[in-house]
């Protein structure tokens, strides 16, 4: 049925044109990964159900390839972040390589705050942007601390500093706090790819915020689950990243001068399943994954290699 449903695309290798309820079969070969990949009771239909009305309702996001767009899916899963309550986006980009749109996985600073409670260690977290007529003090050294008095009858779009503080269940507590040379400088790292999907533009304070708690969140004691995240923000994924439920952050190629992700490296086992069902026939290929599906269907990346070697046979039929 998922096969039946890509065909239906108006752009291959793409979910434009679909209709929810397509991109839903579209999406269901994926749907033992997505559990796998959730660390809570959800329901993967319900986040299938998500993904799709997203979809479905973003005809920027439609055109982009299905497996980016399965990979921001997989890792909303993953780290339990719902787009549907803005923990997360899916923001289509072009690849200058190969002149596709991509989904890349955005998080939101909600979703960040959300992360960390989730954490157990967490009592408190929260940013906030100072404006220049703000009170605002802060202190470094034995006697570290921040006293800032917000001006509510004047807000003022110009933006000094953002911070942002964590307190700990155990009672420590650790700030941060950054000049806008250094928000300017981690925004040209990381910046958009899309005009019009400019979050500066859109959301600036919420984007400086988010800044801040990604600073912050660097030297928090996170799960390993929740640390995750940090080489996936802004990254364009594929099934290829994941492997029963887990990310493979090694796949996850990131310029260490720039910080911006060069390309995806495929895992060992996947390249080794891809060169040898290049040259078999439907039959064979249904033979040979009848083979190792027990443990195969396990991994999206592998059940979408699969899939994409059968739709190749299947359009070469007479």
């Amino acid at each position: 049925m998922a096969l039946q449903s890509l065909k239906k695309a108006t752009q291959p290798g793409t979910l434009a044109g679909l209709t929810q309820p397509d991109i839903e079969k579209a999406l269901q070969p994926y749907r033992l990964a997505i559990a796998n990949a959730l660390p809570t009771q959800d329901s993967p239909d319900r986040i299938i159900q998500i993904a799709a009305f997203k979809i479905a309702t973003t005809p920027e996001l439609a055109v982009c390839t299905a497996k980016s767009i399965v990979g921001c899916v997989l890792n909303a899963s993953t780290l339990a972040l719902n787009p549907a309550l803005g923990h997360c986006h899916f923001v289509p980009r072009k690849n200058g390589k190969t002149n596709e749109m991509e989904a890349s996985f955005q998080i939101d600073y909600k979703g960040m705050i959300d992360m960390a409670r989730r954490s157990g260690r967490v009592a408190e977290i929260s940013a906030e942007v100072v404006r220049d007529t703000d009170h605002f003090r802060v202190q470094y050294g034995t006697n570290r601390g921040i006293e800032h008095i917000p001006d509510l009858d004047n807000e003022s779009d110009n933006f000094t500093y953002v911070y942002a503080v964590i307190k700990y269940i155990d009672g420590g507590t650790e700030f941060i706090v950054l000049t806008p040379a250094q928000v300017a400088k981690r925004r040209a790292v990381g910046g958009a790819k899309n005009p019009k999907y400019d979050f500066w533009e859109k959301w600036r304070a919420e984007m400086w915020k988010k800044t801040a708690l990604h600073a912050l969140l660097k030297m928090a004691p996170l799960t390993e689950r929740q640390a995750a995240w940090m080489n996936t923000d802004g990254a364009v994924l594929s099934p290829n990243n994941f492997k029963r439920g887990m990310i493979q952050e090694e796949t996850i190629v990131i310029d260490p001068d720039t910080g911006n992700q060069v390309e995806e490296e495929e895992s060992a086992e996947v390249a080794e399943i891809r060169e040898q069902i290049q040259d078999l026939g439907l039959d064979d290929l249904e033979r040979y994954w009848n083979q190792g599906k027990a443990e195969w269907i396990k991994n999206a990346a592998i059940t979408e290699l699969f899939n994409n070697r059968k739709l190749e046979l299947q359009k070469q039929q007479p």
